[in-house]
C-alpha cells in the first residue's frame, strides 16, 4: 500500500469504529501472513506496547486471530470476513443507539409551560425533503404555492400527485407561469395569480397542510451571485394554526375571483 492508500483506509476504519492503533494494525498485517507485535510495530507507527490492546481489540471484533505461540503471533481475516464483522458490529451499534432514542422518548417531561415549536431548515434539497415528509402526512387538505420551478423537486411533485390521488383536497397556486405549466404537464391542476415582476422578491415557496402545518421560505443571497433557500416550518402549534388559517383565507378569496 502506498502512503496515501494506508491513510485513507486507516481514516474509513476509524469511521466505522476502530481506534487509530486497530486501524493500523489491521492494515499492516494486510501484506503479509502473519506477524509478531514486534514486527507489526516495525511495519506501522503503532509503539510496540500498544500493539497488544489493539490486536486484543481486533480479536474481539473478529477482525484478527492470534497464535498462542512464543511469541504471540497476529493476522489479519479475509477481508469478506473483514467486512461481515463489520457490519454486524455497525447494526448492533444502530440497534443500541436507537433502542436509548426510543427509551428517552418515552420517558415523560415535565412541562409547567407551553412551548411553540418553530424551526428553520437551510438548503433547497434539505427543504424538498421536509416538503416532501410533511405532504405524505397529510389528513385532509394541502395548499403549496412556488415562485420558481427550480424549487419543484421531483419528490415534492409526486408526493403532491400521490396525495391528490389518496383523495386529499390539493391546491396549487403561483404567480409564474412556467410553475403553473410544469404542474399541469404532471396533471396536477394549478392556479396562477398575478404577480409583477420584481428582482428584489425573495419569496420561495409556501406549503400549509390541514390547519395546524405551516412552512415559508425565502432566498437569501451569497455572495451577490447565487441565492440559498431558508425555511421555517411548525407543526401543531397555535403558531401554525393561525398562519394556514390566513392562507386558507386569502387562498379561498382568491379562487372566488
Amino acid at each position: 500500500m502506498t502512503d496515501s492508500t494506508e491513510a485513507d483506509a486507516i481514516a474509513a476504519l476509524q469511521r466505522l469504529g476502530l481506534s487509530k492503533y486497530e486501524a493500523q494494525v489491521f492494515c499492516a498485517l494486510q501484506p503479509i501472513e502473519k506477524a509478531t507485535a514486534s514486527e507489526i510495530s516495525q511495519n506501522s507507527d503503532v509503539p510496540r506496547s500498544q500493539v497488544y490492546g489493539a490486536a486484543e481489540g481486533l480479536e474481539k471484533l473478529g477482525l484478527v486471530d492470534v497464535q498462542q505461540s512464543n511469541p504471540r503471533q497476529f493476522r489479519a481475516v479475509g477481508l469478506d470476513e473483514a467486512r461481515a464483522h463489520l457490519q454486524a458490529e455497525i447494526e448492533r451499534e444502530q440497534d443500541r443507539a436507537f433502542e436509548a432514542l426510543d427509551s428517552l422518548q418515552q420517558q415523560p417531561i415535565d412541562e409547567t409551560e407551553t412551548q411553540e415549536d418553530i424551526w428553520t431548515i437551510k438548503g433547497q434539497e434539505t427543504i424538498n425533503d421536509r416538503v416532501a415528509q410533511l405532504i405524505s402526512n397529510a389528513n385532509s387538505r394541502i395548499i403549496f404555492g412556488a415562485r420558481d420551478p427550480m424549487m419543484l423537486d421531483e419528490n415534492v411533485i409526486t408526493a403532491l400527485s400521490k396525495a391528490r390521488d389518496d383523495g386529499i383536497d390539493v391546491f396549487i397556486t403561483s404567480g409564474n407561469p412556467d410553475v403553473c405549466e410544469l404542474f399541469e404537464e404532471r396533471g396536477l391542476e394549478a392556479s396562477q395569480f398575478p404577480m409583477k415582476p420584481d428582482n428584489n422578491d425573495r419569496s420561495g415557496r409556501v406549503l400549509a397542510i390541514d390547519s395546524d402545518v405551516i412552512l415559508m421560505s425565502v432566498l437569501v443571497p451569497i455572495h451577490d451571485e447565487n441565492q440559498n433557500e431558508v425555511a421555517f416550518w411548525s407543526d401543531g402549534t397555535g403558531f401554525a394554526s393561525i398562519l394556514t388559517g390566513l392562507l386558507e383565507t386569502w387562498f379561498s378569496k382568491f379562487m372566488e375571483t
